[in-house]
């Protein structure tokens, strides 16, 4: 018998994991210590799920056993350290505690929409209450968690798909035009320039955050003038990791110009000249690094908040978002496209290569409305009509 009562009152649960076809022997797995005869077959079917593949009609299929089946599919996929620390706090927060006691097999559309609901009034950890881009984005999640359901066959629906995304405020993009970018650097004192040089790098590639981070001199070419996105750093837990980029298209060559090159090209040899004694491969060094420490996400928001807050308000200068300063790149280099008379579809063309889109329609759903000119040309065009 599989689960069995042993003789201190616990229950044992022993499992036979089949014939290993190389030596002959029955596998078996066998848990001790269960406190009641509830516990061990709950314990019996989770691990049969869960390792073994195997699931029985009259089980109830619990959220944890959905969510590691879950992870599972995201290691097989190589999915992005990021994206699962994401699902794992979604889950941790969220879908653990509203859905503990349910049985997954069962649950219906109107109980997903009780769970939306819920979100809806549920307090974010950062404060204040969740928005629509977040609850729709924890939806998402679920969603996936049904699809892995019915890939092993332990549903036939996603009671997800019913539902239709909460509206989401359009979030106004703000930039730096060069005028405002030249205030804002000169807000850092020499100590600081290696979060100067993060900034820089984010105004004149249009790279992300964690793309920038993970930059080390391997990326750069100085000779010819390109940097090579390649891969991310995120930051969790206190520990950086250099995962893939956000999608295969952001994997790109960026052009820079000959300034940043000199500048690079000097740096370069003066980091080497200060870390010489902790480091035996230069070329792998963060190009921010001035100490044996990586500059990481966390440091460069407490120094903006710390430091960079204080300072832009005496010269009553508007600090954006690290992200907006790849909007600024891209606002920039379409004010130039647009003088120089160069076409719609080739500004946005060279966009999406250099942002790494991966479509041109996001790069379009993004900056088109920074094309004014053509909006009263359209609405003009009526006077003839």
């Amino acid at each position: 018998m599989t689960i069995t009562k042993n003789k201190n009152g616990t229950w044992r649960v022993d499992i036979s994991d089949g014939i290993n076809p190389l030596t002959g022997i029955q596998g078996r797995h066998r848990k001790y210590d269960c406190k009641t005869k509830k516990e061990a077959v709950e314990y019996e079917a989770k691990y049969r799920l869960e390792e073994l593949g195997e699931f029985k009609r009259k089980d109830k299929l619990s959220i944890d056993s959905l969510y590691a089946l879950l992870k599972k599919e995201d290691v097989l996929r190589g999915n992005r350290q990021s994206t699962k620390d994401t699902q794992d706090s979604y889950y941790r927060i969220y879908v653990s505690k509203f859905f503990q006691n349910a049985d997954m097999r069962l649950v219906k559309t109107s109980d997903i929409k009780a769970f939306r609901d819920w979100l809806v009034k549920t307090p974010s950890i950062k404060g204040g209450n969740l928005s629509a881009s977040n609850i729709n984005t924890i939806m998402i999640f679920v969603g996936k968690l049904f699809d892995i359901s019915i890939m092993n066959d332990l549903r036939k629906d996603n009671p997800c798909r019913a539902l239709k995304r909460l509206p989401q405020q359009h979030k106004e993009m703000f930039y730096y035009t060069p005028e405002q970018f030249k205030q804002f650097i000169s807000l850092f004192d020499e100590s600081e320039y290696h979060f100067q040089l993060l900034y820089k790098i984010l105004m004149f590639t249009g790279a992300r955050i964690g793309e920038a981070l993970a930059l080390t001199w391997e990326q750069i070419n100085l000779e010819i003038g390109y940097i090579d996105i390649k891969s991310s750093a995120h930051y969790r837990r206190s520990k950086v990791t250099i995962a893939e980029t956000k999608t295969t298209q952001s994997i790109r060559r960026i052009y820079i110009h000959k300034a940043l090159i000199d500048e690079l090209s000097k740096w370069k040899q003066r980091q080497f000249q200060l870390l010489i004694e902790y480091i035996s491969t230069p070329e792998q060094l963060q190009i921010y690094q001035n100490t044996p420490k990586v500059l990481t996400a966390p440091d460069v928001s407490n120094f903006k908040k710390e430091k960079l807050k204080k300072r832009a308000e005496l010269i009553n200068l508007k600090l954006i978002r690290n992200h907006d300063f790849r909007h600024s790149h891209a606002a920039f280099l379409i004010s130039q496209g647009l003088r120089k008379g160069e076409g719609k579809d080739y500004l946005f063309f060279t966009l999406m290569k250099r942002l790494g889109h991966s479509s041109i329609t996001t790069t379009i759903n993004t900056y088109s409305h920074l094309f004014p000119t053509q909006q009263k040309e359209i609405a003009n065009a009526f006077d003839d009509f």
